[in-house]
C-alpha cells in the first residue's frame, strides 16, 4: 500500500482530481495473500471505508459516506439469498 500524502490546499473532496506526481509517497505496507478460504466465511463482513482506527479520518470527500451506504445495501443482499 502506498500512501499519497497531501499538502496545503490539495483537494480532499472530490475523488476526481488527481494531486501532482510531486507529492511525497510513503510505502505502508505489502499485502501477501497466503490461503483462500470459503467466501461463505466472508459474508458476514461489511466494509466500511469510515471505519478507520484512532488517529486516522477519513477525508471531506463525499463519496466515502455514499460508499459506506452502497456497501451495506450491497451485503444486505447478499445476506438475503
Amino acid at each position: 500500500m502506498v500512501l499519497q500524502l497531501a499538502e496545503a490546499g490539495d483537494p480532499t473532496d472530490n475523488a476526481t482530481v488527481a494531486w501532482p506526481d510531486d507529492r511525497k509517497k510513503v510505502v505502508a505496507g505489502r499485502l501477501k495473500v497466503t490461503a483462500v478460504t470459503d467466501k461463505s466465511a466472508c459474508d458476514g463482513i461489511n466494509f466500511n471505508p469510515l471505519v478507520l482506527p484512532t488517529g486516522i479520518e477519513g477525508s471531506d470527500d463525499p463519496l466515502l459516506a455514499a460508499r459506506a451506504g452502497s456497501y451495506a445495501v450491497s451485503q444486505a443482499r447478499r445476506l438475503a439469498k
